[in-house]
């Protein structure tokens, strides 16, 4: 039976994670120590007692992490480390475990689900099929088999797959990373694009290529926006930006809403300057009726429902616990990495 492990929380002002942390963490072999605040100096007080510490958002430094005498061990609450200082890490001999969430797979399924709907034209196949749209083109039903079939009754034009394209993911953050290991399941190419570039070894893992924005918009057959809603990101997408695009190219928003320039959005793609968009946020939610884009046939919509059943926290959670106890227990750690 394992003794108490000290575990630091460096998240605790970060809204609801550390109420969860402490709930799930209630009936564990853990003793949770809490900083004051999540300034370093708070932190650095917080942490000689720590043999593990648990981070999600929050910094952890080096000065932190070297003032850490027993621990032996570092959990990241997801897979991106930009928030940790891993040199701190490597150099005291102390391995960082990464973890796949399902709130971020959660996120990371809706944009391929719009990517496919969007590349398959699966929502006009749709409507051909319910509405029996072939009694518009003279047609009538034959019984078929193996041989004896009716592809593509209606003529939907436009049809590819995900297969070989390029895609371009704005944001390799937590929620991209997902996207972008699933993009490689199509055996897609993969570029990304955010304000500092990840390490050559965290490209490596991922197979990311870095580009400038202009570039990943001119090379990409998707694009796909996965950043926060600042002040600096508002209209992040807009006429500009939409132009550099490929006619052939699909946009795909799983970000927020205000990213895009509607306005100019609805003006592309009625001018056939990108070929499709496929959106879950919207500036105004619910997509207001008013809205021209919703009388588009070259747009996918969904009503915000990327973060799926929202249960991810009762499972994400107590997975980063249990990891920890793995490591302690001298168990198969996952996500440690090299």
């Amino acid at each position: 039976m394992l003794d108490a492990i000290h575990l630091m929380v460096v998240d605790v002002v970060s809204g609801k994670y550390l109420d969860r942390v402490k709930k799930y963490s209630a009936k564990m072999p853990f003793k949770l120590i809490l900083a004051k605040g999540e300034d370093e100096d708070s932190l650095i007080t917080a942490a000689s007692a720590a043999d593990v510490i648990l981070c999600y958002k929050a910094e952890l430094s080096g000065p932190v992490i070297k003032s850490a005498p027993s621990l032996k061990f570092i959990q990241k609450h997801g897979l991106n480390l930009k928030n940790i200082e891993i040199s701190a890490a490597r150099e005291l001999g102390i391995p960082i475990a990464t973890m796949p969430l399902m709130r971020n797979a959660s996120v990371a399924e809706q944009a391929l689900t719009l990517m496919l709907c969007c590349a398959h034209k699966s929502i006009l196949g749709h409507r051909t099929v319910a509405d029996a749209t072939y009694r518009n083109h003279g047609i009538k039903p034959i019984q078929t088999s193996q041989w004896d079939i009716k592809p593509n009754w209606t003529g939907i034009e436009g049809i590819t797959e995900l297969f070989g394209a390029s895609v371009g993911i704005v944001g390799l953050g937590d929620i991209g990373m997902d996207v972008a290991t699933r993009c490689h399941a199509f055996k897609m190419d993969v570029y990304y694009h955010q304000r500092n570039p990840h390490p050559k070894e965290v490209e490596k893992t991922f197979c990311a290529t870095y580009l400038p924005l202009d570039e990943l918009l001119a090379k990409s057959d998707f694009v796909v926006l996965i950043i926060p809603h600042t002040p600096k990101t508002d209209g992040f997408i807009g006429e500009v930006e939409l132009e550099k695009m490929k006619s052939t190219a699909t946009l795909i928003n799983v970000g927020r809403g205000g990213l895009i320039d509607e306005d100019a959005l609805l003006k592309a793609l009625c001018g056939k300057k990108i070929s499709m968009a496929g959106l879950d946020v919207y500036r105004r939610e619910p997509l207001p009726e008013s809205s021209p884009l919703r009388n588009l046939s070259n747009i996918v919509f969904s009503p915000h429902t990327g973060g799926g059943s929202y249960r991810a926290w009762d499972v994400d959670v107590p997975a980063v616990l249990e990891n920890i106890l793995k490591f302690f227990r001298g168990e198969n750690t996952q996500g440690i990495i090299p």
